[in-house]
């Protein structure tokens, strides 16, 4: 009776691994990975600027610390992908990064003050963003392969975004900002150890040097590929202006706080759902019109928020978010893979990461001033760039490759 007992057991067992095994198909395991490759950016997004001043940084410290990395990764992204393309697959890259990056904010229980903070804070960041363009060019060639669709795994990373918010939000609140730091090792680490479920992204079929061209980023450096990229990098810098900026204005206007945070909800709702919906339009246009589109809308979205709206048109222009951000990023990165092969893919959509944190940069630093001086009018600013971007996507589509 024992042993048929164990038998079964053993029997039981078996079958829910196999069945185990087939649900954690490719899509499911990178899904999971970006799920909670969101959550330490949910924390440090939310709650970092409240720990740096508990530890006596100031202001204009605390911009160095966020500009610094942003800085840094001009130099590096490209070189970042251009090792992830040589690999056998991208796989080993990202793994061997997302520990790198996981294990270094450990480093911020050994330091103090405003130096020591910066460095680990740098290596940080820089160590996990360069890695953001490599995971998503291999997802994209990997969804071109096997059918699923790549957009969905920024709904799910939002998702993760979103409830890691809500949750250190309570953490924080019954144990204080001294638990930002266990909660970003903690998902710091956690991220790491999702990257060893990764699938393999390349085709096992064929060695490297036979499915991948021996294509060079600067062949495709030209102003039909470039304009479209820098056009949306300006609209991007705006969202970099909104989440930094846009919160404090709000408040001078009146706006209480939690409806704010209903604001800045229905934003990431409206995110969501373009991210699980683009795949049903976006093949009846091109890329390039759909950039145009985002660019068109963040025209509007700008020189409304300018104005100073009531709350219920607030509401309305937080849903432009699908378009403003979503629907322009997803089509940058179609565009990008739409025109490269995978011997430069990560280079490529590296190389758009570096325009999006140059631009960044820079609008941040201006729209600082031009708020202080104007308020919500320096909103018009954004609309300016916006208007810039669409110019130069209008530019591309009568260029020639």
């Amino acid at each position: 009776m024992r042993t048929y007992s164990r038998r079964a057991l053993s029997g039981l067992s078996k079958m829910f691994l196999s069945s185990l095994t087939r649900q954690l198909t490719p899509e499911v395991r990178v899904t999971n990975y970006y799920f909670f490759q969101a959550m330490s950016v949910g924390v440090v997004n939310a709650f970092a600027g409240i720990w740096f001043a508990s530890e006596g940084i100031t202001p204009g410290q605390i911009g160095g610390i966020t500009s610094i990395p942003l800085f840094l990764l001009l130099f590096i992204g490209v070189s970042v992908g251009r090792i992830a393309d040589r690999a056998e697959d991208w796989r080993s890259v990202i793994v061997v990064g997302a520990v790198i990056s996981g294990v270094l904010p450990v480093g911020l229980f050994l330091v103090q003050g405003y130096v020591g903070i910066l460095i680990v804070w740098t290596l940080c960041v820089v160590s996990q963003m360069a890695l953001l363009p490599v995971v998503d060019a291999a997802s994209i060639r990997l969804g071109q392969r096997t059918g699923f669709d790549f957009s969905r795994l920024y709904a799910w990373k939002t998702i993760g975004y979103m409830v890691t918010i809500f949750v250190a939000g309570l953490v924080i609140s019954a144990f204080g900002i001294s638990a930002f730091v266990p909660m970003f090792v903690g998902l710091s680490l956690l991220r790491a150890a999702m990257a060893f479920g990764l699938p393999r992204f390349r085709d096992a079929r064929h060695d490297l040097a036979n499915s991948v061209a021996s294509g060079r980023l600067h062949d495709i450096l030209r102003p039909w590929f470039l304009f479209p990229l820098f056009g949306w990098a300006l609209v991007h810098s705006t969202h970099f202006v909104l989440n930094g900026f846009l919160g404090l204005l709000w408040h001078e206007q009146g706006i209480a706080e939690s409806t704010i945070g209903l604001l800045i909800v229905m934003g990431s709702v409206a995110e969501i759902a373009m991210f699980v919906g683009f795949k049903r339009f976006a093949h009846r246009l091109s890329p390039r019109t759909l950039i145009l589109a985002s660019c068109l809308v963040a025209i509007v979205r700008w020189t409304a928020f300018a104005f100073s709206p009531s709350v219920p048109v607030l509401f309305g222009l937080q849903l432009l978010q699908a378009l403003t951000y979503a629907l322009g990023f997803l089509a940058c990165t179609h565009f990008i893979a739409d025109v490269t092969d995978e011997s430069i893919a990560a280079q490529a959509q590296s190389f758009f990461g570096i325009l999006q944190s140059g631009v960044a940069i820079l609008a941040l630093v201006s729209f600082g001033w031009l708020a202080g001086q104007f308020g919500a009018y320096a909103f018009l600013a954004s609309a300016s760039l916006a208007a810039l971007g669409a110019l130069l996507v209008v530019i591309s589509m009568t260029l020639k490759k």
